[in-house]
């Protein structure tokens, strides 16, 4: 099973501090658990996805996800792969520009395109399908992996992922989740679309408190109306809650996959824990999710 962890960019106004923070609270997961990489989001300004989400500090910029990858991966060792916001580069030669400058200085091949955050804006640079066959046409990066997210709860998604590995992606990762539902039904329509990835790379998140969820749906995460009231019905029990509803949905998920004798997607796991999750918790689930993982498989 493929672990990754995801590092969010500090603030820059921050200073090295914060970079070494991150890097240290990598390192300590890295200790604990076996990484295959790190994966490090593009963070920009964007509206509420939910009307029940809330964030309480304002944006601040933050530090170039390529800047990250190079000194994790020159002090750590580990390799990266990093998000690119691709709607905003002026023209299809400026993104490859940027990738292959990327690739030079940095030493980074794996890019996670993600297109715009606002569905009503219009955007001078390509789309993620576009972007996806202009860097595999042009890019001329050796052993390039282009990944793209997918939003299983988005409706009619197996079409759009299908056709996102059509122009050329490897692999996807997820939007955070805590329900297997909708994976299960996207995998279901993949099977009929043909189109299936190679991977995909489910993200978990173990939630704090009530507050933090707050910032999750702002963020635009997917969840019931019965599961927030569970996960917040007890203010001291949302962290175990939580993890046990992720223990939950990565055994369904697992399950229904080799129930149904698929072999692809290969499905592994995107750690995110955002703010301030202690490095043992991430440790843990990680063994959790493994021990789950290798269980289900010896069950087949």
């Amino acid at each position: 099973m493929k672990t990754v962890l995801e590092a969010v960019p500090p603030e820059l106004h921050k200073g090295e501090a914060a970079v070494d923070a991150v890097v240290e609270k990598v390192a300590a997961v890295q200790a604990g658990t076996p990484l295959d990489a790190v994966n490090i989001p593009e963070i920009h300004e964007e509206p509420s996805r939910s009307s029940k989400g809330e964030r309480r500090k304002p944006f601040a910029p933050r530090m170039a996800p390529r800047d990250l990858a190079r000194i994790i991966h020159e002090r750590l060792g580990l390799e990266c792969m990093i998000n690119h916001v691709v709607v905003h580069h002026d023209s299809d030669q400026a993104l490859i520009d940027w990738a292959r400058e990327t690739w030079e200085t940095c030493g980074i091949r794996q890019f996670v395109l993600v297109g715009g955050g606002r569905h009503s804006a219009r955007y001078p640079g390509p789309s993620v399908p576009e972007a996806n066959r202009l860097m595999r046409d042009r890019a001329g990066i050796p052993a390039l992996r282009i990944g793209n997210i997918c939003i299983p709860s988005r409706e009619d998604e197996a079409r759009r992922v299908a056709a996102k590995v059509g122009a050329g992606a490897d692999f996807f990762t997820t939007q955070i989740l805590y329900e297997p539902e909708g994976f299960t039904g996207m995998l279901d329509a993949l099977a009929g679309e043909g189109g299936a990835p190679a991977e995909i790379l489910l993200a978990f998140c173990p939630i704090r408190s009530v507050r933090n969820l707050r910032f999750l749906l702002w963020l635009g995460v997917s969840l019931s109306d019965a599961l927030e009231q569970w996960l917040t019905a007890i203010d001291d029990a949302v962290p175990e809650r939580s993890l046990a509803q992720i223990r939950r949905a990565w055994t369904e998920i697992i399950g229904h996959q080799r129930a149904h004798g698929r072999a692809e997607p290969r499905l592994g796991v995107n750690l995110a824990p955002i703010g301030p999750i202690a490095a043992e918790t991430t440790i843990d689930l990680a063994a959790d999710l493994a021990a789950l993982h290798g269980a289900d498989q010896r069950a087949v």
